[in-house]
């Protein structure tokens, strides 16, 4: 993931740039903070562990908190020109790629389980364990660092020795200068979103016929409740994916203020949506949502959660 943000910091004046560091600094603590209870109610009891769907949803949660981590290094190192070397560079930006493409795949695992659970309720048990779910997880991250690997041998054919002991302004752009690195990121997006988007689709439409089959319409309504969920925490991620087209709409209409559009573009689309899409779920969710508000005060009494399918 490219932030976009780190490319106007030398026209920041050093206040600004402190202020803007120190925002997404207090952001990210704050993301990790939510997201750190959501972590330890899954945690607080071994019946979460035993189920797919919150396999999956913590998956989600600390996938999001690695994001979240990378994506603030990524913006502090930006105002600390030639304070990284390349490798580490490359580390940082090749994992938060990672970590962004993974977030959709989650999502549609998700709506997977949820398909199943409905439309295929006698196979349910079997096809949907912890231990698929955690099989589901590992693959996601093999799919999502593919285009991230690829990104690394194009540089490494590009790139003399002398490059990789340098220091850098560590940033998407300084690293990969090919055009054709521009066509992998496009396809390896554009092909994981359709993928997700498809998925979303398919499950909603055969669990809104379910639902009108069954007589007991309960489970069918709420797991179509759970994969438009699912959508709106896709849409969410998808503002990284078309915030730059905002970010030159926003420009035009206010060239002196670039800097000041590209940092609040930068917090809107990549920091916000990282607490809002799994808070989001761990609110609807009963099991959850009972617990929340001693984890987030870090009160004790979440071994007792019961987990309903």
């Amino acid at each position: 993931m490219s932030n976009s943000s780190n490319t106007t910091q030398n026209f920041d004046t050093f206040e600004e740039a402190l202020s803007k560091n120190l925002t997404v600094v207090l952001c990210g603590l704050f993301i990790f903070y939510v997201n750190g209870a959501l972590v330890r109610i899954y945690f607080s009891a071994p019946s979460f562990s035993q189920e797919a769907r919150y396999v999956l949803y913590i998956h989600l949660v600390l996938n999001d908190m690695l994001l979240v981590m990378f994506s603030v290094l990524l913006h502090v190192l930006a105002y600390q020109p030639g304070a990284i070397r390349v490798p580490l560079c490359y580390i940082l930006v090749l994992a938060s790629g990672t970590t962004f493409r993974n977030t959709p795949l989650i999502l549609a695992g998700m709506a997977v389980e949820r398909f199943v659970a409905v439309c295929l309720p006698l196979h349910h048990g079997h096809l949907c364990t912890a231990d698929r779910a955690r099989v589901f997880n590992a693959a996601t991250w093999c799919v999502s660092s593919i285009p991230s690997l690829a990104d690394l041998f194009l540089s490494l054919s590009e790139r003399s020795l002398q490059f990789y002991i340098s220091d850098i302004l560590c940033y998407h752009a300084n690293l990969f200068i090919s055009p054709l690195h521009q066509v992998i990121s496009a396809a390896g997006n554009g092909i994981c979103m359709a993928f997700v988007w498809a998925t979303l689709f398919y499950t909603y439409v055969h669990v809104l016929c379910a639902a009108r089959a069954v007589s007991s319409k309960g489970q069918a309504q709420k797991a179509q409740r759970t994969i438009l969920l699912h959508a709106s925490q896709l849409l969410l991620c998808m503002l990284s994916y078309i915030s730059p087209v905002f970010d030159r709409i926003l420009i035009s209409m206010f060239p002196l203020l670039p800097t000041k559009v590209l940092f609040g573009s930068f917090v809107v689309a990549h920091l916000l949506p990282r607490v809002l899409s799994p808070l989001i779920y761990g609110i609807r969710d009963k099991a959850f949502k009972k617990h929340l508000k001693g984890a987030l005060l870090c009160q004790r009494g979440t071994s007792t959660i019961k987990v309903h399918v």
